[in-house]
């Protein structure tokens, strides 16, 4: 029992209107309990998701902002002119007890949306669908000293870029090409066919020759988030410099 006090006014001119204090008693029951707590839970959840994007996504180096909106929903810019734009979805966040955003992918030759959903040590994108330049890698993984200009066509139910391993779906390019970072002429590269797989330690994303099958690029992403890029022996001449199976290694 909450006990709660109170005050009141002199009943029928006794205690000559002066004040009188009476106890109150309030029996604290289960759903009141929840509802109290979802209330706090609410009110806490909303002082988050309005706070400044910048929370989540610190400025560069040089002091300049990256991100703009809030936790909620806002964007991110990105190198070579892509953005990663995001909406938090409450109600599927509740059920999933993850906070579950819907993600767009822009910029150029890029329009591409998924779902995605993260809690401490997880991250998984779901229904990735769309179009998106492979210039995109270089602004994720700025390290890779190559840069191609196809584009890939998306259709990926999942991809886990941390925590336990998930990966299913295609993705195919089409011809263009490629050259190194630092600039030169750039070597014809075929359409590509791509898929995405898991095994027990990594999520797999491989891109193989149309037709033969030769593995070209492949790319692995641990549990933690690392990554792990490589030039198979399918993409040796394709890619400029690359006279060998080579392999790169970065974070996402």
């Amino acid at each position: 029992m909450l006990k709660v006090w109170r005050t009141r006014d002199g009943e029928g001119g006794r205690a000559g209107g002066a004040f009188q204090f009476e106890r109150l008693a309030v029996k604290i029951t289960r759903w009141r309990v929840v509802l109290g707590c979802v209330a706090a839970g609410s009110f806490l959840i909303g002082l988050v998701a309005m706070a400044p994007a910048e929370i989540v996504t610190p400025r560069s180096s040089n002091g300049e902002r990256q991100a703009v909106g809030t936790v909620w929903a806002g964007e991110r810019a990105l190198p070579g002119g892509f953005g990663a734009g995001w909406s938090l979805r409450p109600f599927a966040s509740l059920f999933s007890l993850a906070a579950v955003e819907r993600i767009r992918l822009r910029g150029p030759d890029t329009e591409a949306t998924a779902e995605a959903l993260v809690r401490p040590g997880r991250v998984l994108v779901r229904d990735l669908e769309g179009t998106a330049s492979m210039r995109l890698l270089n602004a994720v993984a700025p390290a890779m000293p190559f840069v191609c200009d196809p584009v890939a066509q998306l259709d990926v139910a999942r991809l886990s870029i941390r925590g336990a391993p998930e990966g299913e779906g295609t993705i195919t390019t089409s011809a263009g090409q490629c050259a190194l970072t630092g600039g030169g002429a750039g070597t014809p590269v075929p359409a590509l066919a791509g898929t995405v797989t898991a095994d027990e330690g990594s999520t797999l994303v491989t891109l193989n020759r149309d037709g033969s099958g030769e593995a070209v690029m492949q790319a692995r992403v641990q549990a933690d988030g690392g990554l792990t890029a490589s030039i198979e022996a399918g993409g040796v001449g394709l890619i400029p410099g690359m006279t060998a199976p080579v392999r790169f290694e970065g974070s996402l």
